[in-house]
């Protein structure tokens, strides 16, 4: 019977780490081609184009933080060394970059609800250089507000597990009173918040439909544009939703009910979807996302395409001059 069970375990984990390889390698490379497209100057000039930017940004440095975890836990392999850095300041960086993805998917739908209901004020509201400021603010806030995880009282038991010392005020903080803190603040007010931007949004564009007017955004940006920022910001709190909202109610419930700590792993991965998941999503749910993915596509070996007879243009060139100068050493001999 021990057998039987060490062996459905070691296929449970073998199952985990193939799942989660897949989950996080398929995460940067869609954050990486992400990229690509919102730092074209047509999205990223518009307000809500560098806030997806930033976002996908966040969910980078934040899908890094779970994948060195993920490594360490199925794999064994220990990528940072040092205990103070391993067990405070990598679950420091995470929970930063977890808070600051959720406020600015949040501010996304806020930013694509109060284009579409009141435009003429977005354009001077809803800049690039709003985004900045806010984007920063949300950085120093949570830089700040989260060092309590730098305090010394998390450290390495006997068999190299990050865990909380026994002090009483700290352990009771981060077992009883944080988890249900952090989600309501990092999970359900910025789930609440997009919920109902999306249905005032989603209600703005019916109207705009039954008055036969094509539905605007506020300015000069291409219609297609604003468009694919709407279709991709509906999908993403789709996305948030579904992954977030189980992932942290189970963060909260499991100190109270340590018998599903188990299933933690399973868990953790459903959230890390989230963050690298965009890519696909915002591809099945965008006609005009999918054809600015093809045109980077075509610039790039386009671009490889140019270097390639430019460099042999070089060669010939260099080979020209070459056998003309023997020519002429010849002749003179």
């Amino acid at each position: 019977m021990n057998s039987t069970e060490d062996t459905v375990t070691k296929e449970e984990i073998a199952y985990t780490a193939i799942f989660g390889t897949i989950v996080y390698i398929g995460g940067f490379i869609g954050n990486f081609l992400s990229l690509t497209i919102f730092i074209r100057a047509d999205i990223r000039h518009v307000s809500t184009g560098l806030l997806f930017l930033f976002l996908t940004i966040s969910n980078s440095f934040h899908l890094l933080t779970l994948t060195i975890e993920f490594i360490e836990v199925s794999y064994n392999v220990r990528l940072l060394k040092f205990a103070v850095i391993r067990c405070r300041f990598l679950y420091w960086f995470q929970n930063i970059f977890r808070a600051l993805s959720s406020y600015i998917a949040c501010t996304i739908s806020f930013d694509r609800m109060f284009r579409a209901m009141y435009p003429v004020r977005a354009k001077q509201v809803c800049t690039c250089r709003t985004v900045w400021r806010i984007v920063c603010i949300y950085l120093l806030i949570f830089t700040i507000s989260l060092t309590f995880y730098l305090l010394p009282y998390i450290q390495e038991d006997e068999n190299e597990i990050c865990k909380i010392t026994s002090h009483p005020i700290y352990n009771r903080f981060m077992n009883t009173i944080w988890p249900p803190i952090r989600t309501v603040l990092v999970c359900i007010f910025p789930a609440s918040i997009m919920i109902v931007t999306n249905i005032f949004l989603w209600r703005r564009i019916h109207e705009s439909k039954r008055r036969v007017i094509p539905f605007s955004s506020t300015s000069h940006h291409s219609p297609s544009t604003d468009r694919m920022l709407i279709f991709i910001t509906i999908s993403n709190v789709s996305a948030f939703v579904i992954t977030q909202i189980p992932f942290h109610i189970y963060a909260t419930i499991v100190h109270y009910k340590p018998s599903i700590d188990d299933i933690r792993t399973p868990m953790l991965l459903w959230s890390s979807l989230y963050f690298g998941i965009g890519f696909y999503i915002y591809c099945l749910t965008s006609r005009y996302f999918r054809s600015k993915f093809m045109l980077t596509v075509h610039f790039c070996l386009k671009k490889e395409n140019q270097i390639r007879i430019h460099q042999q243009t070089i060669s010939q060139h260099v080979y020209s001059n070459n056998r003309n100068l023997s020519k002429n050493i010849t002749f003179v001999h």
